[in-house]
């Protein structure tokens, strides 16, 4: 039986006299025990992993059911059932709440339990926010970095994942642990197109014998939709002024393309005969957001489909009747992550294959058509991007653009049965492996650099503009700190004022961001699931805040105080702690599931949650003083106060927020779309100006590496 949305940490979670074997989806309570039908098992699940919610029937029909529409006498039968279930000798107590008109939630609060192996710690799901905690030690789940998921620019889509380095590959076969080494290999390109330009999302036919991809030609305005095919190398082309064509995916048979055409705010999905010959078909309107599917069999479209559940950077897998338009839902992912993207369609064994992608790294599932037995095959720290079904051996391969290591999984034996180290000097992103031997990809096609943008006039000036990735700018003294992207890790940079460049005397690590104190004169490094302060002269270490869950942003309060957000697996949310420097302790603070927080003025702290929200917080009272709604992220959103300002960023657009105006937002600049995005912003206290990281495209080459022994 599987977990459903459980880890695979998880050993049981204890409801009042119950505890519940989520892997063998059993209830005992120390006298009985009572195997849960799936059903209930399912709801009980749901329940648990939202136990801070209100869950609605229209959250348990698109949900837990999975289908457009469920009768309200099969809920009620459903949850009448559960409850009789969970009522015993033991436990006579109320578990499941009804809130009229509302829903249900949990009348007791969850307690998990892990395996030893990853923690021997239990934990509360919703703790206390107002508890004290030794920063040294504050216990969550074990992370791994968090992954950003690019949205608008579709040259951006499958690229910017920064993890640690790994020397060895976990096996997540129950049955076999041991580790697979990776086996160094050499890679020989051929160039597969020659016209000079920007090329992106190329997408494999199931017979591979064609490649769909999208290029914007040097001087051109748009992306063309080119098929291309590879043993002959004859192209066939679609392109319009002012719309933009990206594949999505190929219907079973390898005879049509799926495709969207977006002009401007619009987006539609399309369908075309691989030839080209014949018209076109339109199918249904879509979201700009990043986009994923095939065709299952003949009218019907597996797709991811963001917005789930109001997020923008969440997905799930939706299934559609492309002649009669009928959708419903097929996977339902943690609210606390950033969902389901599908990866291929397995016609032979009637099977799909998806990535589920949280804040700890990503997992890989396969599902049958309507979502029902989902079984995880694979834990990785990095993004699975694409992947490709291998017949002959019953295998997937997937290629790792982080850690440059082509990966074959067997679905018999469940586990990675090879890995091939590419040279690091070879550096792809978008990708799509022909076999365990080739593969299909793009080169690298971005530079990161750091900008200046002056909130009063709108000038923008580069800070940081090298042939390096460089991001994350603080100011230090007269000068500016960064970090460069050098392999797989990050090193701390200095800018001097006269422009020269200069490493600080720091090893190369897995850092996340770098902040400093004047007045302390102290470094602040961010790790994924650490914080270190140093002297910034001596470069010695002052201190360390270690956590186990993911630390997804850290900055400086004032002098004496630093505020961070962790998201933690176990509470299935974000807390905001503050650290006081003197006391060497965190509080946690009440601010709902933060993705960032800092300090506004002396009255309120401002958070954006993963709600796609930003807050106010009365800092004395700890009430929420005021909200404002964000509209969709072209991008994500990202946020900065300076000067008693609050900034937000969509990822095209820099906005200035104003509470209690009737304009909440406004706007202070905005970049060309289809050659920038805006990664992050953060505020310069000593120009009084914006930094931005930003993503600029670049000319790049589509190419076929055949991966060969050394010599």
């Amino acid at each position: 039986m599987n977990e459903v949305s459980f880890s695979r940490t998880v050993k049981s979670i204890t409801l009042g006299s119950w505890k519940l074997d989520p892997k063998r989806q059993v209830l005992t309570d120390g006298d009985i025990e009572k195997e849960l039908e799936p059903l209930l098992f399912r709801i009980l699940s749901y329940l648990i992993l939202n136990s801070d919610s209100i869950i609605t029937r229209q959250n348990l029909v698109d949900d837990v059911w999975c289908q457009k529409y469920v009768d309200d006498n099969a809920i009620n039968r459903a949850m009448s059932e559960l409850r009789k279930t969970l009522k015993s000798d033991n436990q006579k107590g109320m578990i499941v709440k009804t809130h009229y008109r509302k829903g249900y939630s949990l009348a007791i609060e969850p307690v998990v339990e892990y395996h030893q192996t990853e923690s021997t710690d239990s934990a509360k799901l919703n703790p206390a926010v107002s508890a004290e905690v030794n920063a040294r030690t504050i216990t969550t789940e074990p992370p791994h970095r968090r992954k950003k998921t690019p949205w608008i620019l579709s040259a951006v889509f499958s690229t910017l994942a920064v993890s640690v380095s790994v020397a060895l590959l976990k096996n997540n076969s129950d049955s076999d642990n041991m580790p697979i080494n990776a086996v160094e290999q050499q890679v020989q390109e051929t160039v597969l197109s020659w016209v000079n330009g920007r090329y992106t999302r190329p997408n494999v036919s199931p017979n591979k014998n064609f490649v769909a991809f999208s290029i914007i030609q040097k001087n051109s305005q748009n992306y063309s939709l080119v098929v291309k095919t590879l043993q002959t190398g004859h192209e066939k082309r679609l392109a319009e002024d002012g719309t933009n064509y990206f594949p999505i995916g190929w219907s079973a048979d390898s005879n049509k393309v799926f495709y969207r055409a977006i002009n401007g705010e619009q987006c539609e999905v399309w369908l075309i005969n691989a030839s080209f010959d014949g018209s076109n078909q339109y199918l249904f309107d879509c979201s700009l957001q990043g986009f994923t599917g095939a065709g299952v069999s003949d009218g019907r479209l597996i797709y991811s489909k963001s917005g789930y559940r109001d997020r923008d950077e969440l997905a799930a897998l939706a299934s559609r009747d492309i002649s009669t338009g009928q959708e419903y839902q097929i996977t339902s992912p943690n609210l606390n992550s950033y969902g389901d993207r599908f990866l291929t369609y397995i016609p032979d064994l009637e099977v799909i294959i998806f990535e589920r992608h949280h804040y700890q790294g990503s997992e890989l599932y396969m599902t049958d058509l309507d979502g029902g037995n989902q079984v995880k095959l694979y834990d990785t720290d990095n993004r699975i991007w694409s992947l490709s079904y291998e017949k002959k051996h019953n295998t997937l391969i997937w290629f790792d653009n982080v850690e440059n290591i082509l990966f074959t999984f067997s679905l018999e034996k469940k586990k990675v049965t090879s890995a091939a180290k590419l040279p690091n000097t070879v550096k792809y992103a978008s990708n799509q492996p022909l076999s365990h031997s080739e593969l299909l990809a793009v080169t690298y096609p971005f530079l990161q650099g750091i900008y200046s943008l002056n909130p009063q006039s709108g000038e923008l000036h580069p800070v940081v503009d090298s042939k390096f990735d460089d991001i994350q700018a603080a100011d230090f003294d007269d000068s500016v700190i960064f970090l460069r992207q050098e392999g797989s890790l990050r090193s701390i940079y200095r800018k001097s004022p006269d422009g020269q460049y200069e490493a600080l005397a720091l090893p190369a690590s897995d850092y996340e961001s770098i902040h400093y104190n004047p007045q302390r004169r102290e470094l602040l490094v961010r790790y994924k699931n650490k914080l270190e302060t140093y002297n910034a002269q001596t470069l010695s270490l002052l201190g360390s805040i270690s956590v186990d869950g993911t630390i997804v942003s850290a900055e400086y309060l004032g002098e004496q105080s630093i505020g961070y957000s962790v998201v933690d697996a176990r509470t299935l949310r974000g807390n905001a702690f503050i650290h006081s420097l003197d006391t060497d302790k965190s509080i946690a603070l009440p601010i709902e599931r933060p993705l960032w927080f800092g300090q506004l003025d002396k009255q309120f702290y401002a958070s954006l949650s993963s709600h796609d929200e930003v807050s106010l917080y009365d800092i004395n009272t700890g009430e929420k003083a005021d909200r404002i709604e964000l509209s969709k992220a072209k991008y994500k959103h990202s946020i900065a106060a300076g000067n008693g300002v609050l900034y937000h960023s969509d990822g095209e657009t820099v906005f200035k927020i104003n509470f209690g105006a009737q304009q909440t937002r406004q706007e202070l600049y905005k970049v060309d779309s289809s050659s920038f995005v805006i990664d992050r912003i953060s505020f310069s206290h000593q120009t009084n100006s914006l930094y931005l990281d930003m993503i600029k495209v670049v000319e790049n080459q589509l190419v076929k590496a055949d991966i060969i022994a050394p010599l």
